[in-house]
Order: structure tokens, then C-alpha cells, then sequence
């Protein structure tokens, strides 16, 4: 019978001696949880505002690119105007 008791109070001893291990492992997970939830939302943050300048970015090319994609129409629209002209004038020539 005092075998039986030993190992009881053994048994609830390391129960105990379990429980405030977990509960103290339990509060630095939560610490640490909130110190990784502060860091996510910083780097939310910071890439929102990369995103924004991104953005801005592809603006601007997208208006550089428009603007050179007609200042290329208006090159070829030229040179197939004179090429045009050259060819007619040669037509001409040939029909006289």
C-alpha cells in the first residue's frame, strides 16, 4: 500500500511539474505569435507600398509605349506614303 501512494504522489507531481512546463510553453507561443503577426503586417505593409511604386512604373512605360508605338506608325505611315509616291511616279513614267 505505500508503494501505491509513492507512485501516486510521484504521478502527480510530474503532472504538475507537466502542466506548468506547457502552461509556461503555451505563453512564449503566444509571444512569439504576436511578434511574428507585427512582423507579417510590416511586410504587408512595405509591400503595399512597392506594389504602388510598381504600379506607377508600369504607368509610365505603358504611356512610354503608346507613345512610341505611334511615333513608329507615323515612320511607316511616311515611308510607305513616299515609297507609294516613288512607285507612281515610276508608273507614270513607264505609261508616257
Amino acid at each position: 500500500m505505500d508503494t501505491d501512494v509513492f507512485f501516486h504522489t510521484v504521478i502527480y507531481i510530474l503532472c504538475s511539474i507537466s502542466l506548468i512546463v506547457l502552461i509556461f510553453l503555451g505563453v512564449k507561443l503566444i509571444l512569439t505569435l504576436n511578434k511574428v503577426d507585427k512582423l507579417i503586417e510590416d511586410i504587408n505593409e512595405k509591400s503595399r507600398k512597392i506594389d504602388g511604386a510598381f504600379n506607377m512604373v508600369d504607368k509610365v512605360t505603358d504611356a512610354v509605349s503608346s507613345v512610341s508605338d505611334k511615333m513608329i506608325g507615323v515612320i511607316f505611315n511616311t515611308i510607305t506614303g513616299l515609297t507609294k509616291r516613288k512607285k507612281k511616279k515610276e508608273r507614270d513614267e513607264e505609261d508616257e
